[in-house]
């Protein structure tokens, strides 16, 4: 994936609705107000807050385990929010200071974690949390630079060479930012690796196999978008990147995956991918990997809901550069990004927030109350949300 994404997620810099006019409906979330669905429900905790800001930038993810807590990254480790009070229940070895990209509760204290992933892949893995201790069952790493799937396999439409940078400090090669991921099984997790635009899964005895690889967007002759040129090499064209951040687990047991697009990062790129249960070693598209939604941006995470919906977060509907710049510029008024709700039979969506501060997370608890992760880079808070 570009250049300028993967040093905006590892110089803690991570990273436009679809212009539909069917009546979607559109609400600001006013930032001061805390929203939560206790009214709605009767049943969550009576002690505790439904806001939290006691985070330090920069975190990617939470998800919520079995006893209603809800699981925070923070850098190289996991955070705590049960009963009101928020504390550190795990290190990643060797990853402080480093993302902590993407986590999937397997149980109250079980759980799978994506983490790094720099120049030529270095550091990136999976790992499976257990009461605390960490062990790397997923050394993308070595898998990355064996096999590196968006070159070698499928199309191969990415030539390595459109990795190279020298500005930027990034050489020609394989890559991988192992983002958020979607526990599978017990003992088994799918991860959309972003900087590799291919869709892995890993197991708990170390198998690391790509299940899908993500081609580019295409433009209105159904080419794939040119980009530029190779650093050392005006005859090799590179492409827009697709950079899948999210996978979600259907009610069929299919695969979702939303992409959150590479350079230029334009609004109305990004689409979400729905892929066969089972499947493996496939493209995107084939018949068993199929485009759900199209004409969004930035998609960074998704989750199914109680009301077996597809919930999806556009980081900025203009765009993850623009919100980026952003964070550096006080003086813009930064657009922010979207909550959606997909149908998973059609793929049509309704937009159900808009103007959110850098979303970058979300996940329901087991009182069905929705999770929001926002200001990643800035403020890291975490809320409910009452759904409408």
């Amino acid at each position: 994936m570009e250049k300028l994404y993967k040093l905006a997620v590892f110089c803690l810099l991570v990273f436009f609705v679809a212009s539909c006019n069917d009546g979607n409906v559109n609400r600001t979330i006013d930032n001061n107000t805390t929203t939560n669905l206790e009214a709605l429900t009767g049943q969550p905790p009576t002690t505790g807050n439904s806001t939290y800001n006691q985070f330090t930038p920069v975190a990617y993810d939470l998800d919520a385990a079995p006893d209603g807590s809800i699981l925070v990254t923070q850098n190289g480790t996991v955070q705590r929010i049960r009963k009101g009070v928020v504390t550190q229940v795990a290190e990643i070895p060797g990853t402080l200071g480093q993302p902590a990209n993407g986590l999937a509760v397997v149980g109250t204290n079980s759980y799978f974690l994506a983490s790094g992933g720099l120049d030529l892949a270095a550091g990136a893995g999976v790992w499976h949390v257990n009461n605390g201790g960490a062990q790397l069952i997923g050394d993308i790493e070595t898998f990355e630079t064996a096999s590196d799937p968006d070159a070698f396999e499928g199309p191969q439409w990415k030539n390595q060479a459109c990795e190279e940078d020298p500005a930027q400090g990034f050489t020609a090669g394989p890559q991988s930012n192992p983002y958020h991921l979607a526990a599978l099984t017990g003992s088994m997790a799918l991860v959309g690796d972003a900087a590799g635009n291919t869709v892995l899964s890993v197991k708990k005895n170390g198998t690391v196999d790509w299940v899908a690889v993500l081609t580019p967007p295409i433009d209105q002759n159904g080419d794939y978008r040119f980009l530029k040129t190779a650093e050392n090499d005006p005859t090799i064209d590179c492409y827009v990147q697709p950079v899948p951040t999210s996978v979600a687990i259907g009610p069929t047991g299919d695969y979702f995956v939303g992409e959150l697009t590479g350079a230029p990062a334009t609004p109305g790129w990004s689409r979400i991918w729905r892929i066969e249960s089972g499947a493996n070693n496939v493209v995107c598209p084939s018949p068993q990997c199929t485009m759900f939604a199209d004409g969004l941006t930035s998609i960074i995470d998704m989750e199914f809901g109680p009301d077996g919906m597809l919930y999806g977060v556009e980081y900025d509907i203009e765009g993850w550069a623009v919100a980026i710049g952003k964070v550096f510029d006080p003086s813009q008024d930064p657009a922010g990004g979207t909550l959606k709700r997909f149908d998973p039979a059609t793929g049509s969506h309704t937009t159900l927030y808009s103007g959110l501060p850098l979303p970058s997370a979300i996940t329901f608890d087991k009182w069905d109350n929705l999770w929001m992760l926002e200001n990643n880079l800035t403020g890291p808070t975490v809320r409910k949300v009452n759904l409408p």
